[in-house]
């Protein structure tokens, strides 16, 4: 019976297109679908095409108990979505001083080609939202579409394992931004387990037995403003309670707002895919025990239920086609609010 169960999950996979809060309110669904976002009416709207990305692709991707240490590499967007290759230190001077930066984190299965697209896609999805506001934006990719076994259910806990380790890597990107700049989050599936690692390291945890102080490395909470969006986070809704696996994320977070799809068909079989696993954080949202164990952090934490908008959908084109949502996140993203 089990066997037959990963079998149907492993075929969803491959055929898959890619209690809630009201802070800030739950978006409205009744409005269409954008067909395709690379329209002129869509590019018309967004001032300057103007986005970053960052490889850590090259990298090392397997902890050895001691710093990873990683030269990414650093691509620059154009009019049309390509990109060239560009350096840290011109993406740095880039930064808009006044403009918070946003950072935004793939899943699992994401090839190079579909990155190239959905990081355009995406920084128009999210400018066209708040077009009169300025917003510095960077894609951080990772190697997600190795697949070592080609068994599934193997092949998804291993990848699990290397979202996990990128979140030195994305610590090591922040580290390198302008201080004092307030910096937003955006983690898609595993992705959200990357951010949720490098937000519990900046917090003052260790990730796969090494911390940022061990490896000399310092981002001051006080310094900075983090403000989280997960959308179809694969992670355990759990994993953020104090003492659990990434229980010191919210300690420098100000806001974590959490796209809650109980509808996801692919993240419905989560708890299947690996021993030590409970439901997905996406699916259940924050539980009433979470919340217990969240106490005081609790306040941080809000749940936006995007079921009737995203549907069965998990890929994260399933997100960006709804300009609904991203104006919904807009407060975090953009930091418009306290």
């Amino acid at each position: 019976m089990q066997l037959k169960v990963l079998t149907f999950c492993c075929l969803l996979l491959f055929i898959t297109p890619g209690y809630a809060q009201s802070v800030p309110p739950a978006p409205a669904c009744d409005t269409p679908a954008a067909e395709c976002l690379n329209t002129p009416d869509c590019v018309s709207c967004v001032p300057e095409i103007n986005y970053w990305v960052v490889s850590s692709r090259c990298c090392i991707q397997k902890s050895k108990c001691c710093c990873p240490c990683c030269e990414f590499d650093v691509y620059h967007s154009n009019s049309v979505g390509s990109v060239t290759e560009q350096s840290m230190e011109s993406l740095v001077q880039s930064i808009h001083p006044e403009a918070p930066i946003c950072i935004m984190v793939h899943g699992s299965f994401v090839d190079w080609d579909s990155v190239l697209n959905d990081s355009y896609n995406t920084y128009l999805w999210l400018r066209s939202a708040a077009p009169q506001m300025p917003l510095n934006v960077i894609f951080f990719t990772w190697p997600s579409d190795e697949m070592k076994t080609r068994i599934i259910p193997i092949d998804v806990n291993i990848l699990g394992k290397r979202a996990e380790y990128n979140g030195h890597y994305l610590t090591r990107l922040i580290a390198k931004l302008p201080e004092h700049h307030q910096i937003s989050m955006l983690g898609h599936s595993h992705g959200a387990r990357t951010v949720a690692s490098a937000m519990h390291l900046i917090g003052g945890g260790s990730v796969q037995g090494v911390s940022l102080q061990d490896c000399g490395i310092h981002i001051c909470c006080r310094c900075r403003h983090f403000r989280i969006v997960f959308a179809a986070a694969a992670i355990n809704h759990n994993w953020l309670n104090p003492g659990d696996r990434y229980g010191c994320g919210l300690n420098c977070t100000d806001c974590l707002i959490n796209l809650r799809n109980h509808k996801d068909r692919i993240l419905l079989f989560y708890p299947i895919l690996a021993p030590i696993s409970r439901r997905a954080l996406a699916r259940t949202g924050f539980t009433y025990l979470d919340r217990r164990a969240l106490g005081a952090d609790v306040n941080r934490v809000h749940d936006i239920d995007v079921s009737e908008c995203v549907g069965a959908g998990h890929m994260f084109p399933n997100y960006y086609s709804h300009p609904e949502i991203a104006e919904t996140i807009v407060p975090a993203i953009y930091f418009q609010n306290p």
